[in-house]
Parts: structure tokens; C-alpha cells; sequence
């Protein structure tokens, strides 16, 4: 789940209509939200609040073996950020858990301009007992380029500071990045494939994206590099409307071939699937992850029932159809002797051919709809997420949700690697099957 600050930025960055999903580190979120989900491992409180519409608080307390806290306090110039940021009891579940992405397919002239640009974030962060510092800035140089300062400082003398220059024109992501920690340098890149415009507008131009990113990264003190490349595809399915993301990364350096499936099933599940293997030692792996949503009240109700859908379809098809045949009758006879029966059976042809072919399209974009609207309007109250892995052969356990106002989040890694059991094992060669909790913590959230 995600903390109030994170969920502040993330609000701030649809004010100021930055894409999240457009950029080469998340373009396998779908996947990692759903199978690398992180697990608590301590207690946590935080309680936070919204002082002014454009200042923000939070307090927590946290524990392991000793206490701990920390104070943050962060500061934006953003317009309706009191819109966009609700408090515990009034946001969604949606909003503050990391779940599947639904990727919005890029048009060469889809790209808007922000109203709210040229906007600035402050953020601090002081931990204590240890007098630990934390800073961030963000700040957005006009309608395509955002800067990103980030600076740690630990009380044992250990500072870093890195910088992320991100330019994004909708159609190309370029981001350059500068660490003092060994002078590290990277660059990242996404390209999203834009297709031939179809003459109908087919489900497959309109709601499939298609994305190449890559990463070079260099230590200049170390001299150790790094690079990667990724291939992400998502569509929907013209039948259900339901959307999946595949993904295939290769890591050239390493030999690293990872490939990943997801989809949501449902409007309240996702399954996913990951497949490693690598060029070099022939060692491979296979994960396994879902997610399920539970519903607290009755969804409400969403365009598309009552067969409005069909009724817009119907009437779409039917104008497309009056407007074939005012073209077909304004077109001038160049052969005024040819036979009038022949050449109104072949308009008739072409005018059933051509609504035939809208009434499909129609169909398919009105269950993509109805898709995306069931699952935005839906109110959720929990959610469970499972993951496993063969190599690892470890489950990992989370449940999110909302009680009274509270936001919880509860979860556990369970293996059966037990130290302990593994020291018996060699002492007594005998094998036994135990199952042993890994970490395991809870967090509380409240905000006002």
C-alpha cells in the first residue's frame, strides 16, 4: 500500500497531467504490483493530514526491534491538489494500492497540454532516533520537461544526491539520470509505436499500445556497467473487454531473458505469470500471482446498462449507413447509359458490407467500455494478493484494506528454508517439509 507522501506525489503528478505509465521503470508495473508486491516486515503508524490545500503532514512510528519515527512535511504550488487528494476515509482502495495499470494506447494527436505546468513539489523527511534527512524536488519546467532532485543524509557522513532529467512528448520518453553515489550516469528511454490509422478504427488500433524502452547505466569510478531492454504490449480482448499486458526483457550484459503475462479475469482479479532463464548458467524460474477484490457495497452503475450501449450502437450504425448512401447518391454518373438496377444492386452491397463492419467495431468498442467503467466505479473494501515462486518455493501474503476510516495493510513471507531446519537436516540427514514465516508486519494509515 502505498504511504500518504507517495500517494500525494502520485496525485500530483495527474494535476499537472504527468503520465506514471510512460516511462521505461514502470513499464513492467502491471507485473511487479501483482507478483513482487512488497510484505511488510514491522508495525507501522502513520497518521497524517492536509494543513492547508497546498501543505501536508505525516507522523509515524515504527517498530521491529527498537523505535523508531519519523516527521514529513511536504509543500506544492499545484492547483486543486484538494481535489485530488482525499483523506483516508473518503479516498478509494484503487487509489493507495499498487495494482494492475491499465496502459492508455498513444495517438499522434492525443497528446494535451497540462493547464497546471510550470508547478513545483517540496518534500522533507527527518527520521529519529538516528538524525536521518531526506529532501526531494520536483519541478516541472514546462509542458514536456520535469526536473527531479532527490538528496539522503545519514548521520554517519554518508550523503547522496541524484538528479533525474525527464523530457516526454507522449510519443518518446527520454530520462537522464546523475548519482554522486560512484558518479553513476544513466539514460532511459520508451518509444510507444504508433500505427497506420485503420479506415474503420479497429479495436486493435484503438485500444492496443505497443512500447520499446532501454537503459544504459555506468559507475565512472567503478567502471561497472548495465543495460536492458524491454518490449511491452497491451490490449483487450474485442469479446470480454478485458485488458493484458505482456512483456519481454532481456538483459544483453548478464544474459537475463524475462518474459511476463497479465491479465485481469474479472472486474475483482488479475493472475500473472513470470518466466525467467538465463543465456549463461541455464538456470530458469517460474512465479505465479493474483489478486482479489472484494466488493463493499453494490457497484454502481455505469454507462452501458439498460442497453444504452446498444442504442448508441444501433443509432451510430444506422447514421453511418444514411450517411453511405448521400455520398453514393452525390456521386455525379459518369456512364448515364449503364444499367441503373446493377449499379444500385452493388450500392446496396457495399452499404451492408460497410455497417456490417461498423456494427462490429461498434460492439467490441462498447464492451471495452463497459469493461473499464465496471471496474473504475466499483467500490472495493479489501484486497488479497498471492504470489509464489518454484525456485524459491516461498508464498508470499497480503491483504489490503479499509476499516473505520483506517487504511490496513497485513502480510507475510512464508518459506521453507528454516536455517534452524536446514542444520537439522544435514546433522540427522533427514528431509522435512517446514514451513517457515520469512517476515511478516502491519501497517495502519489514517489521514484527515
Amino acid at each position: 500500500m502505498l504511504d500518504y507522501m507517495d500517494y500525494v506525489i502520485r496525485q500530483f503528478e495527474k494535476s499537472t497531467n504527468w503520465n506514471y505509465d510512460n516511462s521505461y521503470a514502470n513499464i513492467t508495473a502491471s507485473s511487479r504490483h501483482v507478483l513482487d508486491f512488497p510484505v511488510p516486515n514491522q508495525f507501522k503508524f502513520q497518521i497524517s493530514n492536509k494543513s492547508t490545500p497546498y501543505t501536508f503532514n505525516t507522523m509515524e512510528i515504527f517498530t521491529k526491534k527498537i523505535f523508531n519515527g519519523s516527521m514529513t512535511y511536504l509543500y506544492t504550488d499545484a492547483d486543486n491538489m484538494d481535489i485530488f487528494v482525499q483523506n483516508s476515509n473518503s479516498t478509494t482502495l484503487q487509489d493507495v494500492t499498487e495494482t494492475y495499470r491499465y496502459v492508455q494506447p498513444y495517438h499522434s494527436h492525443a497528446h494535451a497540454s497540462s493547464l497546471n505546468h510550470m508547478k513545483s513539489l517540496y518534500y522533507g523527511r527527518m527520521s529519529y532516533p538516528c538524525p536521518n534527512l531526506e529532501a526531494m524536488l520536483i519541478k516541472r519546467l514546462n509542458e514536456t520537461t520535469q526536473l527531479t532532485l532527490k538528496c539522503v543524509s545519514s548521520f554517519n557522513g554518508f550523503n547522496i544526491l541524484t538528479g533525474y532529467w525527464q523530457h516526454d512528448t507522449g510519443k518518446n520518453r527520454h530520462e537522464i539520470i546523475m548519482s554522486t553515489n560512484d558518479l553513476l550516469c544513466g539514460y532511459r528511454f520508451l518509444h510507444n509505436f504508433v500505427g497506420t490509422p485503420s479506415k474503420f478504427k479497429t479495436s486493435l488500433y484503438d485500444n492496443s499500445s505497443l512500447s520499446f524502452g532501454a537503459e544504459l547505466w555506468l559507475g565512472i569510478i567503478t567502471l561497472s556497467p548495465g543495460c536492458s531492454t524491454t518490449l511491452r504490449y497491451c490490449t483487450h480482448s474485442p469479446n470480454t473487454g478485458r485488458p493484458l499486458t505482456l512483456t519481454l526483457t532481456w538483459n544483453p550484459l548478464f544474459g537475463h531473458i524475462s518474459s511476463t503475462y497479465t491479465a485481469k479475469t474479472s472486474s475483482s482479479s488479475t493472475f500473472s505469470t513470470k518466466y525467467d532463464f538465463n543465456l549463461y548458467s541455464i538456470d530458469s524460474n517460474l512465479s505465479f500471482g493474483c489478486e482479489f477484490w472484494r466488493s463493499g457495497s453494490e457497484e454502481k452503475p455505469y454507462e452501458g446498462d439498460n442497453h444504452q450501449g446498444d442504442s448508441k450502437m444501433y443509432h451510430h450504425m444506422m447514421t453511418s449507413e444514411k450517411d453511405l448512401k448521400a455520398f453514393s447518391n452525390s456521386v455525379p454518373d459518369k456512364n448515364p447509359k449503364a444499367d441503373s438496377q446493377q449499379e444500385k444492386q452493388l450500392l446496396d452491397d457495399l452499404t451492408i458490407a460497410f455497417s456490417s463492419s461498423l456494427k462490429k467495431v461498434d460492439k467490441e468498442k462498447s464492451v471495452i467500455k463497459k469493461f473499464e467503467n465496471k471496474v473504475s466505479d466499483s467500490t472495493f473494501s479489501s484486497v488479497w494478493k498471492l504470489s509464489t515462486s518454484l525456485r524459491d518455493k516461498n508464498l508470499r501474503v497480503l491483504w489490503e484494506g479499509k476499516f473505520k476510516g483506517f487504511l490496513l495493510s497485513a502480510g507475510a513471507d512464508f518459506c521453507n528454508n528454516d536455517p534452524k531446519a536446514e542444520l537439522t537436516e544435514l546433522q540427522t540427514d533427514e528431509k522435512k517439509l517446514s514451513i517457515y514465516p520469512k517476515k511478516f508486519g502491519v501497517q495502519l494509515q489514517y489521514s484527515t
